[in-house]
């Protein structure tokens, strides 16, 4: 039985305008009064998902949320950390090294800011953030040593993402888990975390697995959630790796495709 249901933010549940539709609102929020939990899964920070979570009124003392691509886990309502897996500086000047030599910029972002490594070169990641959280620019060396962080990232045109992931080192790819979140976005994550590790996490905590979950995605970060939930849908918009493995697709989330999949699924009007 489906009792969790899994969304991917950007073009998945959020339209072209990032913002949640009032029929995929209506409809998140009649399963979740029905009892379904309704699980925000994104490769965003917490706080940028805040006013989501609070447009979806999830709350309940059985909401949680899942960002960082699956590592970190918090409950909506008290904020306490169910589980969280994180970078060190460590691993991360490793990933300094090689943007030094083949000439690409990273911002790594903590619990609290994104420090932008402009000695690297200013990214494109803080204009597409807007005001999420605060952006320090500074030097790799002035990055905290005492401090975890949930991921880094390379923000640039896709032409560039594309060389630099196709190029990148067995010593980094071992190191950590590379994955693209958009064509202008290639996200540098804990070894091994992933959007399923996080949903598998949370799921154990309620006694359950991953085939008590719907999954909705469009993207390669998604891959493993929808390829390994009960049941895992593309979006119309979806890149045909995720549509190979999904066990349905619906439409695009400018149709409102969670909605339109939901009110099938669940025989909803």
């Amino acid at each position: 039985m489906i009792t969790t249901i899994a969304l991917d933010l950007d073009n998945t549940l959020l339209n072209s305008a990032k913002e949640i539709s009032a029929e995929n609102e209506r409809v998140l929020k009649q399963l979740h009064k029905m009892g379904k939990r309704i699980v925000l899964c994104t490769g965003r920070p917490i706080q940028g998902i805040q006013r989501l979570l609070t447009q979806l009124e999830l709350f309940e003392p059985t909401d949680y949320a899942i960002t960082f691509n699956g590592g970190l886990i918090r409950h909506n309502q008290t904020q306490r950390i169910l589980a969280q897996t994180t970078i060190s500086k460590q691993e991360i000047a490793a990933l300094y090294q090689d943007a030094e030599q083949r000439h690409y910029s990273i911002d790594v972002i903590g619990s609290d800011k994104v420090y932008s490594i402009v000695t690297l070169g200013k990214s494109d990641y803080e204009s597409s953030m807007g005001a999420v959280l605060p952006f320090a620019d500074i030097s790799f060396d002035e990055l905290p040593a005492d401090r975890a962080f949930g991921k880094a990232v390379c923000a640039a045109p896709a032409e560039v993402v594309q060389r630099v992931r196709k190029e990148m080192p067995t010593e980094l790819t071992d190191l950590l888990h590379i994955v693209p979140s958009r064509a202008e976005l290639l996200e540098f994550l804990p070894n091994n975390v992933n959007k399923a590790h996080g949903l598998s996490q949370l799921m154990a905590h309620f006694g359950e697995t991953l085939d008590n979950v719907m999954t909705f995605g469009d993207e390669e970060n998604d891959f493993e959630m929808i390829a390994q939930a009960g049941v895992g849908v593309a979006m119309g918009n979806a890149i045909p790796q995720i549509k190979q493995v999904a066990n349905a697709e619906t439409l695009t989330n400018n149709e409102d495709g969670v909605a339109a999949y939901l009110k099938q699924y669940f025989d909803l009007r």
